[in-house]
């Protein structure tokens, strides 16, 4: 691989894998439930042994304990750490980090930010767990509630600066930011996890405008882990960033070259 090139695979719902030159990084790798529509091969993330945690929900670490090899790094805060203890990730294969650590994987130089995963309220959670579509898709719903139960956020979501070759790439973990927090501008391109309210279109132009990046990759407005995801409509957004900045949106298994 061109050393000087940044090669941005996404897989679906957050977990993408960044490559430049030998450097690898996965974020938040999973395998989505069996009757999703959304495939991920096997051997989809063979090859590369680091690991970042954007933050602790089911649907962003609930694959890690598969995915891992004795040899790889999961980095991540106090309350994913504990969840993948439980799941069986050994502990020499945990790195503990929280908002302000700064590291370095292969030629990747990554700084993690204090983020804030977006809102969602009790009654939003009623009304999907009381849903037509919950109903319609019950198979196996005690365990599957389980499952996204076991694993809790506890406000540690972050958000990643990735640098290379005098590149920045910048990584939400959920779409919201923390009001506190000073967050790199004008990044060469920020990820947005687009799911998890009925006001995203807003969200994220609040968002761009705060960050103002020079382009936007969308992740998360997919279903991989039905019935609690769902396939978002993202045209709203894409045309409201229509004459400000690139918005791109890849198929599943897609890369982006930048």
């Amino acid at each position: 691989m061109d050393e000087n090139r940044i090669e941005i695979t996404w897989y679906g719902t957050a977990s993408v894998r960044i490559a430049s030159g030998s450097s690898q990084l996965l974020i938040d790798p999973f395998f989505p439930f069996p009757d999703s529509r959304i495939k991920v091969a096997a051997d989809a993330f063979d090859g590369c042994r680091n690991i970042l945690v954007s933050h602790g929900h089911y649907d962003h670490i609930g694959s890690i304990a598969e995915i891992a090899h004795k040899d790889t790094a999961v980095c991540c805060t106090r309350a994913p750490y504990q969840s993948l203890l439980k799941k069986g990730v050994p502990k020499k294969n945990l790195r503990l980090i929280r908002a302000g650590s700064v590291f370095s994987v292969g030629n990747f130089r990554i700084t993690a930010y204090q983020g804030k995963h977006i809102r969602m309220n009790a009654c939003d959670c009623v009304r999907t767990l009381c849903s037509r579509r919950v109903i319609q898709n019950r198979r196996d719903l005690v365990g599957k509630v389980r499952k996204f139960t076991s694993c809790l956020e506890k406000k540690e979501t972050l958000c990643y600066l990735i640098e290379i070759g005098g590149r920045r790439i910048l990584i939400l973990g959920s779409l919201a930011l923390a009001e506190d927090t000073d967050y790199p501008k004008g990044a060469d391109l920020a990820f947005f996890p687009y799911q998890g309210s009925d006001r995203l279109c807003d969200i994220a132009a609040d968002i761009y405008g705060r960050l103002k990046p020079k382009a936007v990759l969308l992740t998360h407005f997919d279903d991989t882990f039905p019935p609690f995801s769902k396939n978002i409509d993202t045209s709203d957004f894409e045309r409201y960033m229509k004459d400000r900045a690139p918005v791109y949106k890849l198929r599943h298994g897609g890369t982006l070259s930048i």
